[in-house]
């Protein structure tokens, strides 16, 4: 599988033994290794480095993707190129998070699929806020709903915790800001997937016909992929202290 055909790639920040398991992978699957070269480079692979490191700000400069080794992982667990630009794969301007997020912490409801959870903790870690599975009251601060419906999202109405949809941690990384949930709270992660699908859609159709459907551009769009399905709602109850388990939604 040349998962990475068309990857010249240089790798910066990593320890030896992440610099060497990395670079032997993406070479075994298509990539060219720049080695010390980043001139030329299409991705700039980082750890460990700021979003405005003058490494990265040069590397931007001249059209490179500077992006960190998350993107690798999950090129592999999508087999497919995962979208360079998506926020989660940009570093973070600070490694201490965004001022004022440590005081956050953020719960999710409905999203089934394991890459989208598992997408909107890594967002949540690299804001620098905390991540709860149970919704506690006394604790969680924001809920990031997959649908409006449900235990928890019940809960988080009845103790007016905010209840968002995870377009709102996006936009706080990019704007490096605890940015006001009032543009968030309208439609739920489901609608916004159905908007971006749309929006796809149309772009697709206004395109060749020729590009097939090899283009894996659609594939990773989004991290959080579409989960147009029935959520599962496992048995559960509220428990004396207002938690609802994690693994019923």
């Amino acid at each position: 599988m040349r998962l990475f055909a068309g990857v010249r790639f240089a790798l910066l920040g990593f320890d030896p033994v992440s610099d060497a398991q990395y670079r032997s992978e993406m070479v075994r699957h298509g990539g060219a290794d720049a080695g010390g070269a980043q001139e030329g480079c299409t991705h700039l692979v980082v750890s460990g480095l700021v979003y405005d490191d003058p490494v990265c700000v040069a590397a931007r400069e001249h059209g490179t993707k500077v992006v960190t080794g998350l993107w690798v992982d999950d090129c592999f667990d999508l087999g497919a190129m995962a979208d360079a630009d998506h926020v989660l794969y940009r570093p973070v301007r600070d490694l201490e998070g965004i001022p004022g997020a440590e005081s956050l912490c953020i719960c999710l409801t409905g999203y089934q699929r394991q890459n989208g959870r598992e997408a909107i903790v890594k967002m949540v870690n690299m804001m620098g806020a905390r991540f709860s599975k149970p919704l506690t009251a006394k604790r969680v601060t924001h809920l990031i709903c997959y649908q409006f419906e449900g235990e928890k999202y019940e809960l988080a109405k009845m103790v007016k915790i905010n209840i968002i949809n995870h377009q709102w941690l996006e936009d706080c990384l990019k704007a490096w800001d605890i940015l006001p949930v009032d543009n968030y709270t309208a439609r739920s992660g489901w609608e916004l997937e159905i908007m971006e699908a749309e929006a796809k859609d149309s772009e697709d159709e206004s395109q060749s016909a020729d590009r097939g459907s090899s283009d894996s551009r659609g594939i990773a769009r989004s991290i959080l992929a579409t989960e147009i399905a029935t959520p599962i709602h496992g048995p559960s109850v509220f428990s004396g202290n207002a938690e609802v388990p994690a693994g019923t939604h």
